[in-house]
């Protein structure tokens, strides 16, 4: 065991780690559910980082306390071993589908297996089947210990598979590569479990952070910034990717109608504000495989991969419930929404676009011609 690598390692990954808080701060500027679980773990990468050092700074010092203080150090590792993969795959799952409460309903039995192992970390402070401290501060690995190593593996394992689950079912996010954070993950800790007394682990969580922090700094270049969903840059790479690919999709390009009476009226910060009511709308409105994106202005387009010509039927009548909701409400307008449908099951973008955005301008027109005879 060589202190000198062990403290260069991670105090690599510690400065890795506070570097990305300082620029994570001014760059990242969404507090959606999943910028919260990305700063959970940098803060528990670098305490950990901290934490391993310190554990074996003081092992084979016997002074008083420290016995304690070896425990606590690795009863805490052994905790955040089984924390932070789960974490990843709690990550990875909000950023392919945006949805939190998917969380309990999908991974109850990962939630146990980790409940589970940390019970069996805070029974080994009793029964040392995990690891010991001895009565010299030595600290000495128990063959229980590599289950752990397991259960990592499972919840990286299960990050692979839904990823690539959601690949098949809706195609490739271009912001997100699961490799670029994951296999130095693995490799850190298959070293780390092979080699005892190695200090890499940590480390290599910190190189896979790094990468995870990349990955969402492209992503901000698909975001719009006013609704924060996706800009027509990526909607441009999503048709042109499902074209070359042969996949059929559905679309409906929607525009809110009197946009600039809103704006003259009541001033662009409430123009602003009905806008995220409209993308809130059509996002609450997505069944299962709708993308939403912001294509200019006030318009927008849906996404569907399907074989089914009509399969934004169920879709567009979700979002009329919740139009209709909105304008029961005491609000200063009515949200009133004209669209247009198209199915591409030829390759042709641009008669794609085309067809979406001349039935759209029609029922456009109508509703003018209507409210205008409504005010006759």
């Amino acid at each position: 065991m060589d202190l000198r690598l062990i403290f260069i390692s991670n105090g690599v990954g510690i400065y890795l780690m506070f570097m990305l808080q300082f620029v994570s701060k001014t760059r990242i500027r969404r507090r959606r559910v999943e910028d919260k679980v990305f700063g959970a773990l940098l803060y528990g990468v670098m305490l950990c980082c901290a934490m391993e050092m310190f554990s074996y700074l003081i092992d084979g010092k016997v002074y008083p306390g420290f016995r304690i203080l070896n425990y606590a150090a690795n009863t805490y590792l052994f905790s955040v071993n089984l924390l932070l993969p789960f974490l990843v795959l709690v990550y990875i799952d909000l950023s392919l589908y945006e949805d939190s409460t998917r969380i309990w309903k999908h991974y109850k039995g990962q939630i146990i297996i980790g409940i589970i192992m940390l019970f069996m970390t805070v029974l080994n402070l009793f029964v040392p089947i995990s690891f010991y401290i001895t009565k010299h501060n030595v600290y000495e690995r128990r063959p229980f210990s590599y289950t752990y190593y397991f259960v990592i593996l499972y919840f990286c394992i299960c990050a692979l598979a839904l990823t690539w689950r959601y690949n098949r079912e809706n195609g490739a996010k271009a912001f997100l590569s699961i490799n670029l954070f994951m296999v130095p993950i693995l490799i850190g800790a298959a070293l780390q479990f092979m080699f005892y007394g190695l200090s890499l682990a940590w480390l290599s969580a910190a190189i896979g952070l790094t990468g995870l922090y990349m990955m969402q700094q492209n992503e901000f270049a698909y975001i719009d910034p006013l609704v924060e969903t996706y800009n027509r840059q990526y909607l441009n790479q999503i048709v042109t990717a499902w074209s070359n690919r042969g996949i059929h999709f559905s679309g409906v390009m929607m525009d809110l109608d009197y946009f600039k009476d809103i704006n003259d009226k009541y001033g662009h910060s409430e123009g602003d504000r009905a806008l995220k009511n409209v993308t809130d709308i059509l996002k609450e409105s997505r069944l299962d495989r709708e993308w939403v994106f912001r294509f200019a202005g006030d318009e927008f387009i849906i996404l569907k991969m399907t074989q089914e010509p009509d399969s934004m039927q169920e879709y567009l009548s979700r979002v009329e419930e919740r139009v209709e909701a909105f304008n029961r409400g005491r609000r200063k307008y009515l949200l009133s929404l004209s669209y247009g449908l198209s199915f591409c099951d030829s390759g042709d973008i641009d008669a794609f676009i085309k067809e979406m955005d001349e039935q759209m301008y029609q029922m456009k027109a109508q509703h003018h011609i209507d409210a205008g005879a409504g005010r006759a």
